[in-house]
């Protein structure tokens, strides 16, 4: 990085005289020396093409174990062809990989296809063969990280799949160039962000949506001093994340755990929800209240899905 020129020998504001511009340039020089310590941008969490690969993020609340073909349990992973059985452990990462495909979809990866990409995993106790865009190649055991590379061929989105038998083994990692480097450590916040592109709910983060009870997070329509006849109300909602692609919209009551539903807490029921307008930005619920109030107060939890 370059470093900036201030001419400090006139008032230009912020900067007047050599305490100034001594001061000035040791805070320069201290970023340039972090940014490239730190190996520029790319250290913001940037090199692993693979999302949810260390302490798992379960906004699904799966509890591990298995899974059916083309399901989701852990953010972001899913069962190949035939299912498969995974458990990721929650305080240490480590995938214990019972049987079958394990998949994570990448969405239309730049400067990928064509070139050499190296898939790792640490501390493999035994084979893992994986696919990479439809490369194949096999992860051998052993201790610390150990990877292969391959050069898929093709466009769009890249499957990448893991497959294994009684193997255990921790941070999934795929890179471009031909070497296997240390794991790409992100922050939770940043993890979360990346998740919730393609999945996002109004639950609290460690709740499982359709949790009978669940009352935190979930949206209110509240309206008191109504004439006493039918109503219809609806609210919308902006999602934290834009989505990849306009997502499907559950709603649950927060009451009962029922998909498809909003709470009537005026008469304390159930009612059905529909939705409009899904988008990447957001969507419409809204539901018919009980019977002919004078006050309305709807309520539901909600998931809004994107998966590839």
């Amino acid at each position: 990085m370059a470093r900036q020129v201030i001419d400090t020998t006139t008032d230009h504001g912020n900067y007047k005289g050599d305490a100034a511009k001594v001061a000035f340039e040791k805070t320069n020089a201290n970023f340039t020396e972090l940014y490239a310590a730190t190996g520029g941008l790319t250290a913001m969490g940037g090199k692993n093409m693979l999302i949810n690969c260390g302490i798992p993020i379960n906004q699904r609340g799966f509890a591990g174990g298995a899974l059916a073909a083309g399901v989701y349990g852990y953010d972001r992973w899913k069962a190949g062809t035939g299912g498969c059985n995974v458990t990721i452990n929650a305080t240490t990462g480590v995938f214990t990989h019972t049987s079958g495909p394990l998949q994570q979809i990448v969405e239309a990866p730049p400067l990928a296809w064509g070139q050499p990409l190296t898939i790792s995993v640490e501390n493999p106790s035994g084979s893992i063969a994986v696919s990479v865009g439809g490369a194949t190649a096999t992860i051998t055991s052993g201790s610390g990280r150990r990877g292969v590379t391959v050069t898929p061929s093709g466009s769009g989105n890249m499957t990448v799949q893991l497959t294994a038998t009684g193997v255990t083994y921790s941070r999934p990692q795929l890179e471009r160039g031909s070497a296997a480097t240390p794991f790409d450590v992100r922050w939770y916040a940043l993890e979360l962000l990346l998740c919730q592109r393609y999945y996002e709910k109004s639950y609290n983060d460690t709740v499982k949506p359709g949790t009978a009870g669940a009352g935190d997070g979930r949206c209110t329509v509240l309206v008191t001093g109504l004439p006493a006849t039918a109503h219809i109300w609806g609210q919308s909602v902006d999602f934290r994340v834009s989505k990849r692609a306009n997502p499907s919209i559950t709603t649950y009551s927060h009451a009962t755990g029922a998909v498809g539903m909003a709470r009537d807490s005026s008469v304390n029921g159930d009612v059905p929800t529909a939705i409009s307008a899904p988008g990447q930005a957001g969507f419409l619920w809204y539901a018919s209240a009980a019977g002919s109030p004078a006050s309305v107060n709807l309520e539901c939890h909600w998931v809004a899905d994107a998966e590839l």
